[in-house]
Protein backbone atom coordinates (compact mmCIF):
# COMPACT_ATOMS: atom_id res chain seq x y z
CA UNK A 1 0.00 0.00 0.00
CA UNK A 2 1.67 3.29 -1.46
CA UNK A 3 1.41 6.73 0.88
CA UNK A 4 1.45 10.08 -0.20
CA UNK A 5 2.39 12.56 2.47
CA UNK A 6 2.70 16.84 1.66
CA UNK A 7 2.78 19.19 3.70
CA UNK A 8 1.08 22.64 3.06
CA UNK A 9 1.33 26.24 4.64
CA UNK A 10 -1.00 28.62 4.98
CA UNK A 11 -1.12 32.03 7.68
CA UNK A 12 -4.56 31.61 9.66
CA UNK A 13 -5.29 32.86 13.26
CA UNK A 14 -3.81 31.26 16.33
CA UNK A 15 -6.35 29.93 19.16
CA UNK A 16 -5.65 29.33 22.41
CA UNK A 17 -7.34 26.88 24.65
CA UNK A 18 -7.88 28.10 28.16
CA UNK A 19 -10.09 28.25 31.05
CA UNK A 20 -11.49 26.72 34.00
CA UNK A 21 -11.16 23.63 35.83
CA UNK A 22 -13.85 21.36 35.58
CA UNK A 23 -17.00 21.55 37.29
CA UNK A 24 -19.28 18.56 38.97
CA UNK A 25 -22.73 19.26 36.89
CA UNK A 26 -25.13 16.25 37.59
CA UNK A 27 -25.32 12.81 38.36
CA UNK A 28 -28.14 10.45 38.10
CA UNK A 29 -28.31 6.63 38.74
CA UNK A 30 -30.54 4.15 38.37
CA UNK A 31 -31.16 0.13 39.74
CA UNK A 32 -33.28 -2.38 38.02
CA UNK A 33 -34.49 -6.00 38.59
CA UNK A 34 -34.79 -7.23 35.77
CA UNK A 35 -33.63 -9.01 32.56
CA UNK A 36 -34.31 -6.31 30.02
CA UNK A 37 -31.43 -5.65 27.77
CA UNK A 38 -31.34 -1.94 27.71
CA UNK A 39 -31.11 0.59 31.18
CA UNK A 40 -31.94 4.04 30.68
CA UNK A 41 -32.09 6.93 32.91
CA UNK A 42 -32.18 10.72 32.35
CA UNK A 43 -30.44 13.66 33.91
CA UNK A 44 -32.51 15.86 36.14
CA UNK A 45 -31.74 19.52 34.23
CA UNK A 46 -30.48 19.98 30.61
CA UNK A 47 -27.27 19.44 29.77
CA UNK A 48 -24.86 22.16 28.22
CA UNK A 49 -23.53 21.59 24.96
CA UNK A 50 -19.91 21.15 24.93
CA UNK A 51 -19.71 19.11 28.25
CA UNK A 52 -18.68 15.94 28.94
CA UNK A 53 -20.74 12.77 29.93
CA UNK A 54 -19.40 9.37 31.80
CA UNK A 55 -21.66 6.43 32.47
CA UNK A 56 -20.44 3.32 34.34
CA UNK A 57 -23.39 0.52 33.86
CA UNK A 58 -22.74 -3.49 35.32
CA UNK A 59 -25.11 -6.36 35.51
CA UNK A 60 -24.91 -9.96 36.28
CA UNK A 61 -24.29 -12.10 33.12
CA UNK A 62 -20.58 -12.54 32.40
CA UNK A 63 -21.75 -13.96 28.70
CA UNK A 64 -22.93 -9.86 28.46
CA UNK A 65 -21.43 -6.91 26.83
CA UNK A 66 -22.46 -3.45 26.36
CA UNK A 67 -23.58 -3.32 22.63
CA UNK A 68 -24.22 0.80 22.50
CA UNK A 69 -24.43 3.95 25.00
CA UNK A 70 -27.05 6.29 23.03
CA UNK A 71 -28.85 9.40 24.36
CA UNK A 72 -31.97 11.56 23.12
CA UNK A 73 -29.76 13.94 21.72
CA UNK A 74 -27.35 11.92 19.47
CA UNK A 75 -24.66 12.20 21.22
CA UNK A 76 -21.33 9.80 20.11
CA UNK A 77 -20.48 7.47 23.02
CA UNK A 78 -17.31 5.56 23.26
CA UNK A 79 -15.95 2.16 25.52
CA UNK A 80 -13.28 3.59 28.33
CA UNK A 81 -12.71 0.40 29.09
CA UNK A 82 -14.64 -3.46 30.02
CA UNK A 83 -16.34 -5.55 29.89
CA UNK A 84 -14.45 -6.84 32.76
CA UNK A 85 -15.42 -9.37 35.36
CA UNK A 86 -15.68 -8.88 38.67
CA UNK A 87 -16.52 -11.19 41.75
CA UNK A 88 -15.93 -14.37 40.77
CA UNK A 89 -18.25 -15.51 37.82
CA UNK A 90 -21.09 -13.15 38.74
CA UNK A 91 -20.75 -9.62 37.53
CA UNK A 92 -19.57 -7.61 35.03
CA UNK A 93 -18.71 -3.85 34.36
CA UNK A 94 -17.97 -1.55 31.85
CA UNK A 95 -17.32 2.68 31.58
CA UNK A 96 -18.37 4.80 28.83
CA UNK A 97 -18.25 8.21 27.92
CA UNK A 98 -19.15 11.22 25.13
CA UNK A 99 -17.41 14.40 24.90
CA UNK A 100 -18.35 17.57 23.52
CA UNK A 101 -21.87 16.85 24.04
CA UNK A 102 -24.80 18.51 22.32
CA UNK A 103 -26.86 19.41 25.05
CA UNK A 104 -30.27 22.27 25.81
CA UNK A 105 -33.88 21.55 25.29
CA UNK A 106 -34.92 18.87 27.82
CA UNK A 107 -32.75 16.60 30.03
CA UNK A 108 -31.41 13.78 28.38
CA UNK A 109 -31.82 10.52 28.57
CA UNK A 110 -29.18 7.99 28.14
CA UNK A 111 -29.36 4.57 27.53
CA UNK A 112 -26.71 1.28 27.59
CA UNK A 113 -27.66 -1.57 25.44
CA UNK A 114 -26.61 -4.99 26.32
CA UNK A 115 -25.62 -8.01 23.68
CA UNK A 116 -27.98 -10.34 26.02
CA UNK A 117 -30.85 -10.41 28.74
CA UNK A 118 -28.90 -10.11 32.29
CA UNK A 119 -29.78 -12.46 35.03
CA UNK A 120 -31.28 -10.50 37.18
CA UNK A 121 -30.41 -6.51 37.30
CA UNK A 122 -28.37 -3.88 35.44
CA UNK A 123 -27.11 -0.70 37.32
CA UNK A 124 -26.14 2.45 35.59
CA UNK A 125 -24.56 5.80 37.12
CA UNK A 126 -24.34 9.05 34.24
CA UNK A 127 -22.44 12.10 35.15
CA UNK A 128 -21.66 15.26 33.50
CA UNK A 129 -18.84 17.95 33.57
CA UNK A 130 -18.30 21.38 32.04
CA UNK A 131 -14.47 22.58 31.49
CA UNK A 132 -13.32 19.95 29.56
CA UNK A 133 -11.20 20.46 26.62
CA UNK A 134 -13.69 19.51 23.84
CA UNK A 135 -11.71 20.29 20.06
CA UNK A 136 -9.62 17.36 20.71
CA UNK A 137 -10.32 13.82 22.71
CA UNK A 138 -10.15 14.73 26.52
CA UNK A 139 -9.44 11.19 27.67
CA UNK A 140 -5.87 10.92 29.04
CA UNK A 141 -5.68 7.66 31.63
CA UNK A 142 -7.84 5.14 32.65
CA UNK A 143 -7.25 1.76 34.78
CA UNK A 144 -9.66 -0.68 36.29
CA UNK A 145 -9.20 -3.36 39.00
CA UNK A 146 -10.49 -5.63 40.80
CA UNK A 147 -10.23 -7.31 44.54
CA UNK A 148 -12.02 -8.01 48.02
CA UNK A 149 -9.46 -6.38 50.35
CA UNK A 150 -10.72 -3.40 52.85
CA UNK A 151 -8.77 -0.92 50.58
CA UNK A 152 -10.16 -0.86 47.47
CA UNK A 153 -8.34 0.90 44.32
CA UNK A 154 -8.49 1.18 40.30
CA UNK A 155 -4.93 0.65 40.10
CA UNK A 156 -2.85 3.70 38.98
CA UNK A 157 -1.97 5.62 35.70
CA UNK A 158 0.43 8.45 34.71
CA UNK A 159 -1.22 11.15 33.46
CA UNK A 160 0.01 12.90 30.63
CA UNK A 161 -1.27 16.54 30.95
CA UNK A 162 -1.81 18.95 34.25
CA UNK A 163 -5.42 20.03 35.75
CA UNK A 164 -6.79 17.48 35.08
CA UNK A 165 -10.20 15.30 36.24
CA UNK A 166 -10.10 12.07 37.83
CA UNK A 167 -13.36 10.41 38.01
CA UNK A 168 -13.96 7.06 40.00
CA UNK A 169 -16.78 4.54 40.24
CA UNK A 170 -16.65 1.54 42.66
CA UNK A 171 -19.19 -0.82 42.45
CA UNK A 172 -19.29 -3.52 45.99
CA UNK A 173 -21.06 -7.04 45.61
CA UNK A 174 -21.76 -6.62 49.79
CA UNK A 175 -20.75 -4.32 52.49
CA UNK A 176 -20.76 -0.84 52.32
CA UNK A 177 -18.28 1.73 49.92
CA UNK A 178 -16.89 4.96 51.32
CA UNK A 179 -15.38 7.89 49.27
CA UNK A 180 -11.37 7.81 48.88
CA UNK A 181 -9.20 10.47 50.79
CA UNK A 182 -9.13 13.66 48.62
CA UNK A 183 -12.24 12.98 46.42
CA UNK A 184 -15.44 14.33 46.72
CA UNK A 185 -18.55 12.24 46.56
CA UNK A 186 -20.83 12.61 43.89
CA UNK A 187 -23.17 9.00 44.40
CA UNK A 188 -24.16 6.82 47.09
CA UNK A 189 -27.05 5.11 45.68
CA UNK A 190 -27.61 1.56 45.95
CA UNK A 191 -24.05 1.42 48.70
CA UNK A 192 -21.44 2.39 45.50
CA UNK A 193 -19.88 5.09 44.85
CA UNK A 194 -19.08 7.83 42.19
CA UNK A 195 -15.90 10.31 42.61
CA UNK A 196 -14.09 13.02 41.30
CA UNK A 197 -11.06 15.63 42.31
CA UNK A 198 -9.17 17.67 40.33
CA UNK A 199 -4.86 17.31 40.18
CA UNK A 200 -3.15 20.33 39.12
CA UNK A 201 0.41 18.53 38.35
CA UNK A 202 1.04 15.22 36.06
CA UNK A 203 1.77 12.21 37.77
CA UNK A 204 0.64 8.49 38.93
CA UNK A 205 -2.96 8.82 39.97
CA UNK A 206 -5.74 6.23 41.17
CA UNK A 207 -9.38 6.02 42.26
CA UNK A 208 -9.49 5.07 46.00
CA UNK A 209 -11.91 3.96 48.41
CA UNK A 210 -12.45 2.09 51.61
CA UNK A 211 -14.63 -1.14 51.81
CA UNK A 212 -16.54 -3.14 54.61
CA UNK A 213 -15.43 -6.34 52.76
CA UNK A 214 -16.31 -8.53 49.98
CA UNK A 215 -16.05 -8.38 45.95
CA UNK A 216 -15.38 -4.99 44.37
CA UNK A 217 -13.95 -3.28 40.84
CA UNK A 218 -13.24 -0.18 40.90
CA UNK A 219 -12.50 2.04 37.42
CA UNK A 220 -10.75 5.47 36.90
CA UNK A 221 -10.57 7.71 33.67
CA UNK A 222 -8.45 11.25 33.84
CA UNK A 223 -9.96 13.86 31.34
CA UNK A 224 -8.46 17.02 30.12
CA UNK A 225 -9.73 20.17 30.97
CA UNK A 226 -9.70 23.55 29.05
CA UNK A 227 -7.15 25.13 31.67
CA UNK A 228 -4.48 22.74 29.66
CA UNK A 229 -1.76 24.59 27.11
CA UNK A 230 -1.34 21.63 24.46
CA UNK A 231 1.37 21.17 22.79
CA UNK A 232 -0.85 21.49 18.96
CA UNK A 233 -3.75 23.52 19.00
CA UNK A 234 -5.67 21.40 16.22
CA UNK A 235 -7.81 23.62 13.73
CA UNK A 236 -9.16 20.91 11.96
CA UNK A 237 -9.46 17.05 10.77
CA UNK A 238 -11.35 15.68 7.77
CA UNK A 239 -11.42 13.21 5.61
CA UNK A 240 -12.32 12.49 2.01
CA UNK A 241 -12.49 10.37 -0.73
CA UNK A 242 -10.61 10.62 -3.79
CA UNK A 243 -11.98 7.60 -6.31
CA UNK A 244 -10.32 4.62 -4.58
CA UNK A 245 -7.80 6.20 -2.33
CA UNK A 246 -8.50 8.25 1.39
CA UNK A 247 -7.11 11.69 2.05
CA UNK A 248 -7.07 12.49 5.40
CA UNK A 249 -6.03 17.15 6.03
CA UNK A 250 -5.54 18.55 8.84
CA UNK A 251 -4.54 21.96 10.12
CA UNK A 252 -2.42 23.05 13.34
CA UNK A 253 -3.11 26.92 14.91
CA UNK A 254 0.32 26.63 16.43
CA UNK A 255 2.87 23.70 17.56
CA UNK A 256 5.12 23.86 20.48
CA UNK A 257 7.97 20.85 20.58
CA UNK A 258 5.76 18.70 18.39
CA UNK A 259 8.01 15.49 17.17
CA UNK A 260 5.80 14.43 14.10
CA UNK A 261 1.55 12.42 13.63
CA UNK A 262 0.83 9.27 13.72
CA UNK A 263 -2.26 7.96 11.48
CA UNK A 264 -3.92 5.44 12.99
CA UNK A 265 -7.20 3.93 11.24
CA UNK A 266 -10.25 1.28 12.96
CA UNK A 267 -12.79 -0.92 10.87
CA UNK A 268 -14.99 -1.03 14.75
CA UNK A 269 -13.79 2.24 16.74
CA UNK A 270 -12.20 -0.75 19.33
CA UNK A 271 -9.01 -2.03 17.33
CA UNK A 272 -7.01 0.16 15.75
CA UNK A 273 -3.72 -0.24 13.42
CA UNK A 274 -0.84 2.67 12.32
CA UNK A 275 -1.14 3.46 8.90
CA UNK A 276 2.20 5.52 9.29
CA UNK A 277 3.57 8.96 10.21
CA UNK A 278 3.99 12.95 9.36
CA UNK A 279 6.91 14.78 10.82
CA UNK A 280 5.93 17.96 12.17
CA UNK A 281 6.40 21.55 12.03
CA UNK A 282 8.01 21.45 15.18
CA UNK A 283 7.99 24.96 16.75
CA UNK A 284 5.13 27.35 15.06
CA UNK A 285 2.99 30.36 15.78
CA UNK A 286 1.12 30.09 12.18
CA UNK A 287 -1.10 27.70 10.94
CA UNK A 288 0.43 24.05 9.41
CA UNK A 289 -1.63 22.14 6.82
CA UNK A 290 -1.23 18.48 6.56
CA UNK A 291 -2.18 15.67 3.98
CA UNK A 292 -2.13 11.78 4.56
CA UNK A 293 -3.41 9.72 1.50
CA UNK A 294 -4.25 5.84 1.65
CA UNK A 295 -4.11 4.35 -1.42
CA UNK A 296 -6.79 1.29 -2.66
CA UNK A 297 -8.68 1.82 0.38
CA UNK A 298 -11.22 -1.39 0.78
CA UNK A 299 -15.18 -0.44 0.12
CA UNK A 300 -15.94 -0.02 4.12
CA UNK A 301 -16.45 2.25 6.26
CA UNK A 302 -13.77 3.45 8.46
CA UNK A 303 -12.62 5.05 11.46
CA UNK A 304 -9.33 7.31 11.72
CA UNK A 305 -7.64 9.10 14.66
CA UNK A 306 -4.76 11.39 14.88
CA UNK A 307 -2.01 10.76 17.30
CA UNK A 308 0.63 13.73 18.56
CA UNK A 309 4.24 12.57 19.73
CA UNK A 310 6.17 15.73 21.55
CA UNK A 311 10.29 15.75 21.18
CA UNK A 312 9.96 14.28 24.32
CA UNK A 313 8.06 11.47 24.02
CA UNK A 314 4.44 11.96 25.09
CA UNK A 315 1.59 11.65 23.26
CA UNK A 316 -1.44 13.06 22.52
CA UNK A 317 -4.71 11.97 20.72
CA UNK A 318 -6.99 14.32 18.54
CA UNK A 319 -10.61 13.30 17.36
CA UNK A 320 -11.54 10.41 15.86
CA UNK A 321 -13.22 10.84 12.74
CA UNK A 322 -15.32 8.19 10.21
CA UNK A 323 -15.01 7.72 6.63
CA UNK A 324 -17.70 5.82 4.67
CA UNK A 325 -17.00 3.89 1.65
CA UNK A 326 -15.44 5.67 -1.41
CA UNK A 327 -18.39 4.75 -3.72
CA UNK A 328 -19.65 7.40 -2.72
CA UNK A 329 -17.04 9.83 -4.29
CA UNK A 330 -17.48 12.86 -1.33
CA UNK A 331 -15.11 15.71 -1.62
CA UNK A 332 -16.06 18.42 0.05
CA UNK A 333 -18.55 21.05 1.32
CA UNK A 334 -18.73 24.36 -0.16
CA UNK A 335 -19.60 27.37 2.90
CA UNK A 336 -20.38 30.42 1.63
CA UNK A 337 -20.61 33.77 1.16
CA UNK A 338 -17.26 33.41 3.67
CA UNK A 339 -16.81 35.86 5.35
CA UNK A 340 -20.03 35.16 6.62
CA UNK A 341 -22.21 38.20 8.15
CA UNK A 342 -22.87 36.15 10.76
CA UNK A 343 -26.54 35.84 10.28
CA UNK A 344 -26.71 33.55 8.13
CA UNK A 345 -25.14 30.68 5.71
CA UNK A 346 -25.48 28.44 3.01
CA UNK A 347 -23.93 25.59 1.59
CA UNK A 348 -23.70 22.17 -0.50
CA UNK A 349 -22.55 18.98 -0.04
CA UNK A 350 -20.48 17.45 -3.12
CA UNK A 351 -21.22 14.15 -2.93
CA UNK A 352 -22.54 11.37 -5.77
CA UNK A 353 -25.02 9.51 -3.33
CA UNK A 354 -26.69 12.20 -0.69
CA UNK A 355 -27.79 10.34 2.63
CA UNK A 356 -28.70 11.72 6.02
CA UNK A 357 -25.97 14.04 7.20
CA UNK A 358 -25.93 16.36 10.28
CA UNK A 359 -24.37 20.16 9.95
CA UNK A 360 -22.79 21.60 13.11
CA UNK A 361 -21.88 25.08 13.64
CA UNK A 362 -18.96 25.60 16.41
CA UNK A 363 -17.41 28.75 17.40
CA UNK A 364 -13.31 28.66 18.16
CA UNK A 365 -14.34 27.60 21.76
CA UNK A 366 -16.20 24.40 20.35
CA UNK A 367 -18.98 25.58 21.73
CA UNK A 368 -21.74 24.85 19.42
CA UNK A 369 -24.04 27.52 17.57
CA UNK A 370 -26.49 25.05 15.90
CA UNK A 371 -27.34 22.26 14.55
CA UNK A 372 -29.08 20.18 11.62
CA UNK A 373 -29.87 17.61 9.93
CA UNK A 374 -31.03 17.00 6.24
CA UNK A 375 -31.09 14.90 3.14
CA UNK A 376 -30.39 17.42 0.25
CA UNK A 377 -27.38 18.57 -1.02
CA UNK A 378 -27.71 22.28 -0.44
CA UNK A 379 -28.71 23.50 2.70
CA UNK A 380 -29.24 27.13 4.84
CA UNK A 381 -28.66 27.78 8.32
CA UNK A 382 -30.22 31.09 9.82
CA UNK A 383 -28.73 32.19 13.51
CA UNK A 384 -30.97 33.07 16.39
CA UNK A 385 -28.75 35.47 16.83
CA UNK A 386 -25.82 37.66 15.15
CA UNK A 387 -22.90 35.74 15.59
CA UNK A 388 -19.67 37.67 16.98
CA UNK A 389 -16.90 38.35 14.39
CA UNK A 390 -14.25 35.33 14.57
CA UNK A 391 -13.69 32.19 13.35
CA UNK A 392 -16.43 29.46 12.91
CA UNK A 393 -16.33 25.88 12.00
CA UNK A 394 -19.36 23.59 9.99
CA UNK A 395 -18.60 20.06 10.70
CA UNK A 396 -20.78 17.94 8.32
CA UNK A 397 -20.79 14.15 9.21
CA UNK A 398 -23.01 10.89 8.41
CA UNK A 399 -22.94 7.44 8.63
CA UNK A 400 -20.52 7.25 5.56
CA UNK A 401 -18.18 11.05 5.76
CA UNK A 402 -17.24 13.64 8.31
CA UNK A 403 -16.16 16.73 7.67
CA UNK A 404 -14.87 20.00 9.26
CA UNK A 405 -14.92 23.36 7.36
CA UNK A 406 -13.47 26.59 8.42
CA UNK A 407 -15.06 30.19 8.02
CA UNK A 408 -15.19 33.55 8.67
CA UNK A 409 -17.76 35.82 10.58
CA UNK A 410 -17.07 39.91 9.72
CA UNK A 411 -19.62 42.42 9.91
Amino acid sequence: MKRRVYILFSILFVIAIHGKAQTHVQTATRFQTTTATTISKAFASSSTSGNLIVVHVDWDNQARSVSSVTDTKGNSYARINGPTNWNGANYRAELWYAYNITGGGGAITITATLSGAPTSFSQIYISEYSGIVSSINPLDQNSVAIGNSAAVSSGAAITTGTNELVYGASIGASGTLSTGAGFTNRSTANSNIIEDKNVVAAGSYSSNFTSAGGNWIAQMATFRTTNIILPVDLLSFNGRCDHKDIVLDWSTASENNNDYFTIERSVDGNTWKNMGTVKSAGNSSIAQNYSFTIENVDNQTSYFRLKQTDLDGKTNYFKTIQVGSCDLAFSGVNIYPNPSNGRSLFGKINVTSIEKYTIEIFDNNGKIVTRLTSTQPEFSLNFQYVLQQGIYYAKISSPKYSSVTQFLVAH
